[in-house]
């Protein structure tokens, strides 16, 4: 079959995969669940997280819960890539349910941070999985112009369980046991497994020779997924979470150990890229994908929306229930402004490019609230009124709002015409943004840690560090009342100087958006645009 025949057997197969009415609304639905069960994972933690480290007496380690599933996550989203260019994205989306289950499950019984981080570990695994068959499923079954809506719906109910997520985590730490943050995945998942495997059909993935569908072809497919960048992925980014985590928090920067991993990460990218080149068309992340310099730029720019998400998601209620001295509850309900603005702004932006058909403005418009609301988050104190900061989360939210969504929907109209590369296109993408939010997470704790050091030497000389470092809630039950002034300054200033890492972040997220072909989305049946990709010269 000849390259020209091939296109237009991945046009058709395109088009044959799209639903509408109530099939399409009935698959709608089982994302929706699926959606639910990774944001709640992700989020419910969030209120719960300082009362945990707290508890199992490993505050040092608290960024690695969240970091070590987002590393397993990161380096599975690329494995996962290729195999749903040889599986039905259902059936993988049911397995890596399962997966992300068992690892729910070994959080739920840990009695250590090692135990925790491990069990963490695994959900990441199956979370990569659920992340990209859900956005390949939404590649199959809508139309391109149908996207950005209903992208904007399933990242409206990610910042949904966004805001339910730290209310049940913060009651069932304050009311029963935080175990029951990883328990309550259990009866969920459940859920999320019956509604995909009862409403959602199994589709040959795009692009897929239809030639080589007998259990033998597809055998050797597998058996030529590209491990060897899978390896090598992981190992660089393991390589690069270690010294971010050792830097500055448990080992000095100039430490021999922190130098290595350095090192070593970058040799082994550089082992990657090579290797990468060699296999050819093969490859995890084919070269095909590398096709512009706009490519580049959308990866950038993902890596740098949830590099600095994550950072306010995990450090705001810091501030809250640590020097607010607010329960986790309440300090769930306390970063309320910034998840319900997140939400109507997702929503938003997704109606607004489903109906004018461009996704670039919201690109740009994003980084400057960024830069503003970290630069307003830098000027609290001890006396900054609630007010004032629920109107500082809402400037900040709309980075979010405006840019996660719409990165996501820039790699699906880069791809509009080479489905075979949209699985994988896909999953580079999203490693690129998980990625982002494990440095970010690991940078934000380097230098939290080292500016708590130095400010607890200032403000609180006597503290005891084994609590004013490890078990910061307990500051107000186990320490005396005349410290524990100098121990909330040590950390406002440090929490300060965490939240200013925003404003470069949005400069380098401008510039990159610079980059961004501003191509308009076309819908179905209409007469195609002049050309509407305005990329720079």
């Amino acid at each position: 079959m000849d390259h020209h025949g091939s296109n237009a057997g991945d046009e058709v197969q395109a088009q044959s995969t799209v639903l509408t009415g109530k099939r399409l609304w009935a698959v709608f639905v089982a994302l929706l669940f699926t959606v639910l069960l990774v944001a709640l994972d992700q989020t419910i933690l969030a209120t719960a997280l300082p009362r945990i480290a707290s508890d199992l007496n490993g505050f040092t380690l608290q960024a690695w819960v969240a970091t070590s599933f987002i590393l397993a996550q990161s380096t599975f989203l690329l494995v996962f890539g290729q195999v749903l260019r040889i599986f039905s994205a259902k059936w993988v989306l049911l397995a890596t349910i399962g997966v992300f289950e068992l690892g729910s499950l070994v959080c739920a019984l840990a009695n250590s941070m090692g135990t925790l981080i491990a069990g963490r570990t695994v959900s990441g695994v199956g979370a990569a999985g659920m992340f990209v068959s859900m956005l390949q499923v939404i590649s199959q079954a809508t139309r391109l112009e149908d996207r950005p809506r209903y992208m904007g719906m399933l990242g409206g109910v990610f910042a949904f369980s966004s805001i339910i997520g730290p209310l049940i985590g913060g009651a069932l730490t304050d009311h029963v046991t935080w175990r029951w943050c990883f328990y309550l995945n259990i009866p969920v998942g459940g859920a999320s497994m019956a509604v995909i495997a009862i409403l959602l059909k199994p589709v040959i993935p795009l692009g897929a020779d239809l030639a080589k569908r007998s259990r033998k072809d597809l055998w050797d497919q597998v058996r030529n997924i590209d491990f060897v960048a899978a390896v090598l992925a992981s190992g660089s980014v393991t390589c690069l979470g270690l010294a971010l985590q050792w830097g500055g928090n448990t080992k000095s920067w100039n430490d021999k150990a922190v130098i290595v991993t350095f090192v070593f990460a970058g040799l082994v990218a550089i082992a990657l890229i090579l290797w990468e080149r060699h296999v050819g068309d093969t490859a995890m992340a084919p070269l095909g994908i590398f096709k512009s310099r706009s490519i580049y730029a959308i990866m950038l720019y993902g890596f740098l929306n949830r590099f600095t998400q994550l950072i306010f998601a995990y450090y705001l209620p810091i501030l809250y229930q640590v020097v607010r001295h607010h329960s986790a509850t309440r300090s769930g309900i306390d970063i309320l402004p910034m998840l319900i603005s997140s939400i109507v702004l997702l929503i938003g932006s997704g109606i607004l490019v489903g109906k004018f058909g461009y996704y670039y403005p919201f690109l740009v418009a994003a980084p400057p609230f960024l830069a503003v609301g970290s630069g307003l988050f830098y000027s609290i104190g001890l006396t900054t009124s609630s007010a004032k900061l629920a109107g500082f989360q809402v400037i900040l939210s709309a980075s979010t709002g405006l840019g996660m969504q719409n990165s996501i929907v820039a790699i699906q109209v880069e791809f509009k015409d080479e489905p075979k590369f949209l699985a994988q296109a896909q999953s580079v993408g999203s490693f690129f943004q998980f990625l982002g939010g494990m440095v970010g997470l690991s940078v934000a704790e380097a230098v939290f840690a080292s500016e708590l050091t130095k400010f607890l030497a200032r403000y609180a000389p006597n503290a005891p560090a084994s609590i004013a470092r490890n078990s910061p809630t307990a500051i107000y039950t186990d320490l005396p009342a005349v410290l524990i002034p100098g121990i909330v300054k040590a950390y406002i200033e440090s929490l300060r100087v965490v939240y200013l890492i925003g404003v470069p972040v949005a400069g380098l997220s401008i510039l990159a958006a610079l980059f961004i072909k501003n191509i308009k989305i076309v819908k179905e049946g209409s007469a195609p645009a002049k050309e509407a990709d305005l990329e720079k010269s």
